[in-house]
């Protein structure tokens, strides 16, 4: 998790996020078929995969309890905000042993529970991978330039906002807004030259 911010102003970016990564390469490994639109993104951009597939009859059941599980996992309250033992995140819920978010659909518990170790070793591949790269610890000087330049055309500083990018990696070129101050942004997308004009436009309106 990356912060940049002011007094006024904080814009983080979750990036390597184990909950969305985890949730989108089982979309991936068990071949779910979710229609890509609003909060779901375009595939996982990352190959290979496993060689497996979904039981035909448990399609319906997988792809209904995925979009489930990634609409809870998109909406929950921000994970940037100090820990409260007594009401635990969200992605909690998806995760072992209990795997409780996934109750009401059986098949993907099944799925989710015999092939956890294998997805959260995938993750901790990419992330490290990802760290090693350098990509994160340049993310902080863009987004404090680009809040600058806004409030030098405007005259003033910003007024106070708290902005959440959620960095996926994912072959997606579209920027999915999740309700007021927070986006699904794509690693393509951030990791682009575009992006510091489209970072521009996303905070240009809070500011």
């Amino acid at each position: 998790m990356q912060r940049a911010g002011s007094m006024s102003w904080r814009i983080s970016v979750d990036r390597w996020s184990e909950a969305h990564n985890i949730a989108l390469w089982f979309r991936a490994a068990e071949r779910i078929q979710v229609e890509v639109e609003g909060v779901v993104p375009g595939p996982l951009d990352v190959e290979p995969l496993p060689d497996r597939r979904t039981d035909p009859s448990d399609a319906a059941e997988l792809a209904e309890g995925w979009l489930a599980w990634w609409r809870s996992l998109v909406t929950a309250p921000s994970t940037t905000l100090p820990l409260d033992r007594q009401n635990p995140p969200v992605a909690w819920s998806f995760t072992p042993p209990a795997f409780s978010g996934l109750h009401g659909f059986p098949a993907l518990r099944q799925a989710v529970a015999g092939h956890w170790e294998e997805a959260h070793r995938w993750h901790s591949a990419q992330k490290s991978v990802g760290l090693a790269s350098g990509l994160h610890l340049h993310e902080k000087v863009p987004t404090g330039q680009v809040v600058a330049e806004v409030e030098n055309e405007l005259g003033r500083k910003a007024r106070p906002f708290s902005l959440e990018l959620v960095v996926l990696p994912v072959r997606d070129d579209e920027i999915r807004p999740v309700g007021p101050y927070r986006y699904l942004v794509p690693e393509r997308v951030h990791d682009g030259p575009r992006w510091p004009g489209l970072l521009r436009s996303l905070v240009t309106p809070y500011i």
